[in-house]
């Protein structure tokens, strides 16, 4: 088939073939901020193609130029589209944030290594041998050595090892008195 039997395509120009490259770009960058469900991705392609093909009605240099061109800079355009859609709202509400700031675990690596051994907290659950302590308004996990805390028991911390807490009641004034093991003899 001829040029001359499409007369539309006999006076391609490099305006025509430059404006289908732009509208590939404007519709690719277009899919990344307003949800098509890929329509706007198949124009964009389609726009692509459309260029490529009238420029090899240009001449063949020129629509192998253009193809190398749109081979060359697709993988360019995805690679700066994809660095910009996280940070789009769309995305925003689809990409899970990091972790939360307040009262996670994540607050036991912000701390120095073993800030917390010495310190008396009270314990929030029943502590068989793990359960939760509380210590300065913040909800800390903690294990015991093996023995069961009730509730609302001052603890003491022994040990940190990382996120592990180990704690140990604190001893009422009257058990002081009497070290374990010296139970008091009859006369």
């Amino acid at each position: 088939m001829e040029i001359a039997a499409v007369p539309m395509l006999a006076d391609v120009s490099w305006g025509w073939i430059a404006l289908l490259l732009a509208a590939g770009v404007i519709m690719a960058v277009a899919e990344i901020f307003i949800p098509s469900g890929g329509l706007l991705t198949v124009v964009s392609v389609l726009s692509f193609l459309g260029a490529v093909v009238m420029a090899f009605f240009v001449g063949s240099t020129a629509g192998i130029i253009t193809l190398l061109a749109v081979i060359l800079l697709t993988p360019l355009l995805i690679y700066v589209l994809m660095r910009i859609w996280p940070h789009t709202p769309i995305a925003k509400r689809i990409i899970l944030g990091g972790p939360a700031s307040r009262g996670t675990a994540g607050d036991l690596t912000r701390r120095e290594p073993g800030a917390l051994v010495g310190r008396t907290g009270v314990a929030k659950t029943l502590l068989r041998p793990a359960g939760k302590m509380t210590l300065d308004g913040q909800t800390i996990d903690c294990v015991t050595e093996g023995e069961y805390v009730q509730p609302g028991t001052r603890v003491t911390v022994l040990e940190e090892h990382g996120a592990r807490v180990v704690v140990r009641p604190v001893p009422e004034e009257n058990e002081e008195a009497s070290p374990p093991g010296d139970a008091p003899r009859d006369a």
